[in-house]
C-alpha cells in the first residue's frame, strides 16, 4: 500500500493533550474507598502517587496510574495499577467498559500477554466516572507519532522494523487462540444484522449517524461505503474474537516483545485480517501525518508474521482493508473536533477508501467469475 497525497504537520500529539485536558476528574480518595468495599480486599486502601495521564496515545478514554497499599488476606502490601476510566463527553458512543472489562478477562484466561483486569464500575457510581481496575505492566508504549517520539524513535531502523512486526505475532496468537461466542458471549449484542460481519458494519454506521445529520455529505459517503460491504459480504470462516484497534501505541513492549495489549474497547466477533490492515495503514498513515521514515514493514511482512503465528492464511483481503477504510472514515467523523486539520485528514482517509474500494470491486468481480 503506497499513499502520495501531501503530508499535514503532525496532529495526533496536540489532538490528544487537548481532548485529555477536558476529562473528567477523578477524586483519589473516592477510588480508595471503591476498591476498599470489593469483596477480595480486607480494611481501608490507601491511594499513593495518584497521576492522571495527560500525553502518550489514545482520545477515547481517561487513564490514571497509582499506586495502593491492599490488604488481600495476607496483610498491606503496595500494588501498581491503572484506572482506565470514561473521559465525560465520549468520542465512542457505544463505548461499554463493562464488555470491555469482560473481553480483557477472557483474553487473560486463555494465556495471552493482556493486564489482568480487577474492578468494574460499570455505572460510575463508585468512582465517579464508569470504569475499571487493572495491572500495571511495565515497559514502554509507541507514541501515537511513534515514528518522531516515543520509543521507536530511538530505535534502529532494523530494530523498529524487528518491533514493529511484533504486534502481527500477537494478533496472530489471538487468532490461534480461537476465543468464540462461548468465551465473550457479550460481544453477541454489539451491533445488529444476521452476520458477525453485518453487526460491525452497523455498530460503525450508528457511531456516525448518531453524531451527523442524514444529509451531512460525509455521513452520505460513509454509509456508501457501508451499503456496499453490506451487499458484497464474501464468504467467511466462523468469527473469533478479534482486538478491532491493532494500533501500535496499543503494545506495551518490554525487551523489545509485547508485554501487554491494550485498549480492548473495539474488539468483537471478526476477523483478525482487519487488524493486521490496521497495522498497515497505520505504518503508512502516520508517514504522512508524522515524519517519513525508512524500512518500516511492509503489507507482504505483516501478513506473513500474522499467518507463522496463527497458522492461518488471510482471506479476502481486498474487502477486509475495505472495512478497516470503511472504520477509518467513520473515525474522522467523530474525532474531527479533536483534530487543527480535519479536512487533511479526511482527504487523506478519502482517497485510501476510494483505492481500496477499486481493489475490492475488483477481486468480487474477479471471484465470481471464477
Amino acid at each position: 500500500m503506497e499513499l502520495t497525497t501531501p503530508a499535514p504537520a503532525n496532529v495526533w500529539d496536540d489532538a490528544i493533550r487537548t481532548a485529555r485536558a477536558r476529562f473528567t476528574h477523578i477524586d483519589p480518595e473516592r477510588l480508595a474507598a471503591f476498591i476498599s468495599a470489593q469483596p477480595d480486599v480486607h480494611g481501608p486502601v490507601s491511594i499513593e502517587d495518584f497521576d492522571t495521564l495527560t500525553d502518550g496515545s489514545g482520545m477515547s478514554n481517561g487513564i490514571a496510574f497509582f499506586t495502593a497499599v491492599i490488604d488481600r488476606g495476607e496483610g498491606p502490601q503496595r500494588e501498581s495499577l491503572v484506572l482506565r476510566y470514561a473521559p465525560g463527553v465520549s468520542l465512542l458512543q457505544q463505548k461499554s467498559f463493562e464488555d470491555e472489562f469482560l473481553t480483557m478477562q477472557a483474553v487473560h484466561a486463555a494465556g495471552l500477554t493482556v493486564p489482568a483486569v480487577m474492578w468494574l464500575d460499570a455505572d460510575g457510581e463508585g468512582i465517579g466516572a464508569p470504569g475499571f481496575v487493572m495491572e500495571r505492566v511495565v515497559g514502554e508504549i509507541p507514541a501515537s507519532a511513534m515514528y518522531s517520539r516515543g520509543p521507536f524513535a530511538k530505535l534502529s531502523n532494523e530494530d523498529r522494523h524487528r518491533m514493529m512486526l511484533e504486534p502481527a505475532g500477537f494478533h496472530g496468537r489471538l487468532r490461534k487462540a480461537a476465543i468464540g461466542p462461548d468465551r465473550v458471549p457479550h460481544l453477541l449484542k454489539r451491533g445488529e444484522g444476521a452476520t458477525p460481519l453485518e453487526r460491525e458494519l452497523s455498530w460503525w454506521l450508528k457511531e456516525a449517524q448518531l453524531i451527523t445529520e442524514p444529509d451531512d455529505p460525509r455521513f452520505l459517503r460513509v454509509k456508501s461505503v457501508h451499503d456496499w460491504l453490506l451487499a458484497n459480504q464474501p464468504p467467511v470462516r466462523e468469527a473469533t474474537l478479534i482486538h478491532g484497534d491493532a494500533q501500535h501505541c496499543n503494545t506495551i513492549f518490554r525487551d523489545g516483545v509485547p508485554a501487554g495489549v491494550l485498549d480492548w474497547e473495539l474488539a468483537h466477533l471478526g476477523y483478525a485480517e482487519t487488524d493486521i490492515v490496521m497495522m498497515v495503514l497505520t505504518t503508512e498513515i502516520l508517514k504522512l501525518t508524522d515524519i517519513v521514515v525508512d524500512d518500516t514493514p511492509t503489507e507482504e511482512e505483516y501478513i506473513a508474521r500474522y499467518e507463522a503465528e496463527s497458522g492461518e492464511k488471510v482471506e479476502h483481503w481486498a474487502y477486509f482493508k475495505l472495512c478497516m477504510a470503511y472504520r477509518y472514515l467513520v473515525g474522522q467523523i467523530f474525532a474531527a473536533n479533536a483534530l487543527p486539520n480535519p479536512e487533511e485528514m479526511w482527504a487523506i482517509v478519502d482517497k485510501i477508501v476510494t483505492e481500496n474500494l477499486a481493489e475490492a470491486k475488483a477481486a468480487s468481480a474477479s471471484s465470481q467469475q471464477a
